[in-house]
């Protein structure tokens, strides 16, 4: 399970979660528990109502963005 404290977030993804409403202990969770999509060097989850992009930095979790609903054409399960 990860934890608030292993989670490193962008002053980009900062800012979109402080707009959604989404706190770092839900984002948290949504890495834990969602599913893990790879894209590129960064991996997707959906999880509830949001949607987070981040990256694994050793034992850290790099959080890219953060944002409401599914990504705009996404069509996986």
């Amino acid at each position: 399970m990860v934890t608030k404290d292993e989670v490193v977030m962008t002053k980009h993804a900062q800012d979109e979660a402080m707009d959604d409403g989404i706190s770092r202990v839900e984002i948290a969770e949504a890495i834990s528990r969602g599913p893990r999509f790879l894209e590129g060097n960064h991996f997707i989850t959906i999880y509830r109502h949001f949607t987070v992009v981040f990256e694994k930095l050793g034992d850290k979790f790099k959080v890219i963005t953060v944002h409401l609903g599914r990504p705009k054409g996404w069509n996986k399960k």
